[in-house]
């Protein structure tokens, strides 16, 4: 039963949501961190562990906040710079929703998608990417957005020599 009701709020929701509020179950990127899990827990079918936060980067301003959906979602990753987020990865139980699913899901959500992959399909909309990956997982990244805010910057630009040589790997 809970299997149909996730995949009934997965496609509902694409019907609800403007494509400007990029996330997923009502989190969206921008979101504060503390207004995420307020959200979080407000709802019933997101869970907050104890131990939420995830150490992954040596950066003090980016942290990393771990929720679920058990058992359909067992781990969704959210990453926050300077306390917004730009990041949400979902993974998904491949026995309850899997690749081809959230796929089609996402193209009525966002139309037809900008690349595809053996692996993986990937959508643009208004700066932000989402990509849907083998076996079951969505990314949501503000792309455009974090790199400005994290001052990335290649060191030199990328010639037209060193590109050719790169597709040979």
């Amino acid at each position: 039963m809970k299997k149909g009701v996730l995949v009934f709020i997965l496609v509902f929701s694409s019907v609800c949501i403007y494509a400007q509020d990029v996330g997923f179950m009502g989190i969206t990127l921008g979101m504060a961190r503390d207004e995420v899990l307020e959200f979080a827990d407000q709802k019933e079918l997101i869970k907050v562990p104890k131990n939420r936060d995830v150490e992954f980067f040596p950066v003090e301003n980016r942290k990393i906040l771990t929720l679920s959906i058990e058992p359909e979602v067992p781990h969704m990753y959210l990453q926050f710079y300077n306390d917004t987020l730009y990041a949400i990865t979902v993974v998904f139980d491949e026995r309850a929703v899997d690749y081809l699913t959230l796929a089609r899901t996402l193209e009525k959500k966002y139309g037809p998608y900008a690349e595809l992959t053996p692996s993986w399909r990937k959508w643009e909309t208004g700066g932000s990417e989402i990509k849907v990956e083998k076996p079951a997982v969505v990314k949501y990244i503000a792309l455009e957005e974090f790199l400005e805010v994290t001052n990335f910057r290649r060191e030199k630009p990328v010639s037209d020599r060193e590109t050719l040589l790169l597709e040979g790997l």
